[in-house]
């Protein structure tokens, strides 16, 4: 079991369509020993550890639009593309780092409209770990574990269910904009609109991190944490949305890693959703 206490800083400056930002932290993983006794001697004790590290970060958004505090800058509108690059990077011995640590992620955001057909929301991402790392340095899914409909998570994962040291991840949801409901008289009256939704996660965990096959790893606390094979996890949904002007409704299914035990195979999730 860990126990983590991030501190950090972060700096940042913006260029027309370019935010540069810096992050300097420290992180700090307590043993169990020091928090619960009684897990001494068990397999999920691990001793402490300790990173520092500092994270570039690129985001470019041409032709964006934006309202502008004098402390943020919020997009008025997802239309334009969004690019991001990152890079974390710790040395072994710098600053108290127990280990070396680089990580590197990018993405890109798009919306796409259809007319009268309504939008997509298309989300890509990927990533990658360079080094020999223990697990809580490697790159974990974020799994939803909540009833909320949480952006760019997972609703039907468990936690900490798959390590991987790289990835390729998708978040496409398509808003219809009552393009079937308004067929319907009564349900064009309730002004519902539709939504359906697919996101997914492929994943790879290298030899090199994988204490089955490594020397020197902490084994995964969790007995049912699995790697990936070629097969990526996938969840697929159908929603409503403009329930009472600010409900929105999804039912997902989980479509592949189905016979994991202790998952949800199908479950319906809400959230406060506000649209215009």
């Amino acid at each position: 079991m860990a126990f983590a206490h991030p501190v950090g800083t972060t700096n940042s400056m913006d260029f027309f369509f370019f935010l540069f930002s810096c992050r300097f932290f420290f992180f700090k993983q307590k043993t169990a020993y020091e928090i619960m006794p009684s897990l001494v001697g068990s397999e999920m004790c691990i001793r402490d550890s300790s990173i520092s590290a500092a994270e570039l970060k690129l985001r470019y958004a041409p032709n964006e639009k934006f309202f502008q505090t004098q402390w943020n800058r919020f997009p008025v509108s997802l239309d334009a593309p969004v690019f991001t690059l990152s890079h974390t990077i710790a040395g072994k011995g710098a600053l108290g780092s127990d280990y070396t640590y680089n990580h590197t992620e990018a993405g890109i955001q798009k919306r796409f409209w259809f007319s009268a057909f309504g939008y997509t929301d298309v989300i890509l991402k990927a990533g990658k770990v360079w080094d020999k790392v223990p697990f809580p340095l490697l790159i974990m899914p974020n799994a939803n574990l909540s009833y909320t409909i949480q952006p760019e998570s997972y609703s039907l994962m468990n936690a900490m269910e798959f390590m991987n040291d790289e990835y390729f991840s998708w978040d496409v949801t398509y808003f219809l904009n009552g393009w079937l409901f308004n067929r319907v008289p009564l349900l064009k009256k309730l002004k519902w609109r539709e939504i359906v939704s697919c996101r997914g996660l492929y994943g790879h965990l290298s030899d090199k991190n994988n204490p089955a096959l490594s020397d020197g790893l902490f084994a995964f606390p969790i007995e049912n944490t699995q790697t990936m094979g070629k097969t990526p996890y996938v969840e697929a949904g159908v929603g409503i949305e403009n329930i009472f002007k600010v409900l929105r409704l999804d039912y997902i299914w989980r479509l592949t890693y189905r016979d994991s035990p202790g998952i949800d195979r199908s479950g319906l999730r809400i959230s406060l959703h506000m649209t215009f």
